[in-house]
């Protein structure tokens, strides 16, 4: 995919060493890789970590860029190479030791709600990033990159490098998954196979946008 010729020239310049160049190219793109790493992190602290961790590998990788791809594929599949090792690495202890996230971390609002409702809003948001984290990491890449940031299935797909089919099939099994821990469930062990493509989780997936709001 060609990319306009200012992100060209931006990226072009930022692998020529430029750090503005890259700070710039990076800006719009922050929220984003901090939320994805929310997904992989224990804590706000932790997120925060991991993020930067992904913006130095993508620092020191952007000169590999070659334009053959949306840059914006090539950074998520970088930056979710990141986070995936990072989970692997303390696989079942993650699982098992997740702190909930700060109640200051929710965004505020357009209309203000009562102290009750901000309470529960800020559980939700809670109970919805643990149950995120306990998902196995590729299913919880498919729904966050999905359900939270937007991306279509053609991306995901070229993100993690994967038939379309497999993404409409781990979000299909995340979803399913994520349902059962947010209902307070044990979840179930996700069989082997990666075939089915049923969309009876259409409203874990709502649920899953109106939470990150």
């Amino acid at each position: 995919m060609v990319e306009n010729d200012e992100l060209r020239a931006l990226i072009t310049e930022a692998q020529d060493g430029s750090v503005r160049a890259f700070e710039l190219l990076m800006s719009s793109h922050l929220p984003q890789v901090r939320r994805f790493a929310r997904a992989f992190a224990r804590s706000d602290a932790d997120a925060d970590d991991l993020a930067q961790e992904a913006l130095v590998k993508v620092y020191k990788s952007l000169r590999s860029f070659r334009f053959q791809s949306a840059f914006k594929t090539w950074l998520y599949s970088l930056v979710r190479n990141v986070f995936l090792d990072a989970a692997r690495s303390r696989a079942g202890r993650e699982r098992s030791q997740e702190a909930p996230l700060p109640e200051d971390h929710a965004q505020i609002p357009s209309t203000a709600p009562t102290a009750d409702e901000g309470l529960a809003q800020a559980q939700q948001r809670q109970r919805l990033w643990r149950a995120l984290r306990q998902l196995p990491p590729e299913f919880r890449t498919a729904v966050v990159l999905f359900d939270i940031e937007g991306h279509t299935y053609e991306e995901v797909a070229a993100i993690e490098g994967v038939p379309v089919g497999t993404v409409k099939s781990r979000l299909s099994r995340g979803r399913t998954l994520l349902r059962s821990l947010l209902a307070g469930e044990q979840a179930p062990e996700p069989p082997f196979s990666e075939g089915a493509t049923g969309t009876s989780e259409a409203g874990v997936s709502s649920q899953v946008r109106r939470s990150d709001k």
